[in-house]
């Protein structure tokens, strides 16, 4: 599988697989640390979000509703807005799609009203685009929810209606100390516990609206649905790591030899998995100095041809990705693959490097994309996004390798991070 006369250092190799592991561990137990910080700190406030997202803005109990509307940027705006914007959509409320594409041309549907509700979401609190659209929105007279890492900062000073604070790094030193291998740069945790917490806040408006639960209930749910996610997450890696150590480790270093020689990484994934998985670790490896050359398949404005020695990976729980790795592999371009499934699963026998990651039970059916074009979707947290969940700690913890081969450091990744931004 690594066919390249460019030299691999074994010793720094298997430092990579180091980082890797411990990457992957430190991740879940930060994340959840900083949830069960959040669900004891922030309760009121999730509470309120629920009653007011229930109560106010769902046409059908308070028509005709508001409309929900996000400012966020980069990884965060695939990991939370996005993927938090998809599931209110799925339950019947009026959303503001978000999109790179709307931030930078700013069509007729990125006008923001007086009645709208806009989540806003920043890490740092200094994202400009995510600042600038809060106060606009503040001026208006919007209600403003955010969801930052940091309490004083340009975007809590927009008089936000709600500051929901999401800590990145509760207990540190103490949770990292086992694992001083693991490498999560920039935003990286306020992202992936952000993707967890509204996932999980969706599962809870879900039991609120279709179920008929209360608030406080409804609030129970979705703190167990974060934990059963995350102590999943680690099982799931676990079953990952002894099913696929080998093309887990060849996978790293064909990463390695694809960014000295310049060779395109094309990357696939659809709906969250596209949201949670792929699109931020395309974006992590941009990010590097002297980054990668990438493509996004099937996506017109990212896409580029496929060609011979080149790297595609695709990521798809149940393995629905046949006609895509089948069209890769005759291109004679490398295919790595992430599914639940290996038994009778045409996907699988396709992958040049095919790597097992439990958390997809249940297969999609041949006429799923006609289903979600009738409305149907897939299940809320946990069960119906913890083969993303179970991704997303999986490329993060390939990048840590990859950062820990290359000798990028924290400060080297800066430069390419979505706050460098033009005035």
């Amino acid at each position: 599988m690594i066919n390249s006369k460019i030299p691999i250092k074994r010793t720094a190799l298997d430092e990579a697989f180091d980082s890797f592991d411990a990457t992957w561990k430190y991740l879940l137990n930060q994340a959840q640390a900083n949830l069960d910080h959040i669900f004891i700190h922030e309760r009121e406030n999730l509470i309120e979000i629920l009653r007011f997202l229930v109560e106010e803005c769902h046409p059908k109990i308070n028509p005709p509703g508001r409309i929900i509307d996000f400012a966020a940027a980069g990884r965060s705006l695939y990991m939370g807005a996005k993927t938090f914007a998809h599931r209110l959509s799925q339950l019947g409320f009026s959303v503001d799609y978000p999109h790179p594409e709307k931030e930078i041309c700013g069509p007729p549907s990125s006008i923001v009203s007086k009645d709208d509700v806009i989540f806003a979401i920043s890490s740092s609190g200094r994202t400009k685009s995510v600042v600038n659209k809060s106060a606009f929105a503040h001026k208006l007279g919007c209600k403003i929810i955010a969801g930052t890492a940091t309490s004083n900062s340009e975007l809590t000073e927009t008089s936000p209606d709600i500051i929901l604070k999401t800590p990145d790094k509760i207990n540190e030193v103490q949770i990292k100390s086992p694992y001083p291998q693991a490498f999560t740069p920039l935003g990286t945790l306020f992202e992936f516990t952000n993707a967890v917490l509204w996932e999980c806040v969706s599962r809870g408006l879900h039991e609120c609206i279709d179920n008929g639960l209360g608030f406080e209930k409804s609030y129970e749910i979705m703190k167990q649905s974060c934990t059963s996610l995350t102590n999943t997450a680690l099982k799931d890696l676990k079953t990952c790591l002894s099913h696929s150590k080998d093309n887990i480790h060849n996978f790293i270093t064909n990463l390695i030899l694809k960014y000295f020689s310049e060779h395109t990484v094309h990357l696939y994934g659809r709906g969250k998995i596209f949201n949670i998985q792929i699109a931020p670790f395309e974006m992590r490896l941009r990010q590097m100095p002297h980054g990668y050359i990438t493509s996004i398949l099937n996506y017109a404005p990212k896409n580029r041809p496929v060609k011979r020695g080149q790297l595609a990976i695709l990521s798809s729980g149940s393995g629905s990705l046949t006609l895509t790795a089948g069209v890769v592999r005759d291109c004679d371009a490398m295919v790595v693959g992430l599914t639940a499934h290996k038994t009778d699963n045409p996907f699988w026998d396709l992958l040049d490097l095919p790597i097992f990651l439990p958390g997809r039970s249940v297969r999609a059916p041949p006429d799923w994309e006609r289903q979600q074009w009738e409305g149907k979707h897939a299940d809320f947290a946990p069960e119906g996004i913890q083969f993303e969940i179970n991704g997303s700690v999986f490329f993060e913890s390939i990048f840590a390798a990859l950062c820990t081969y290359l000798g990028f450091t924290e400060n080297d990744l800066r430069e390419g991070h979505a706050n460098k931004q033009l005035e």
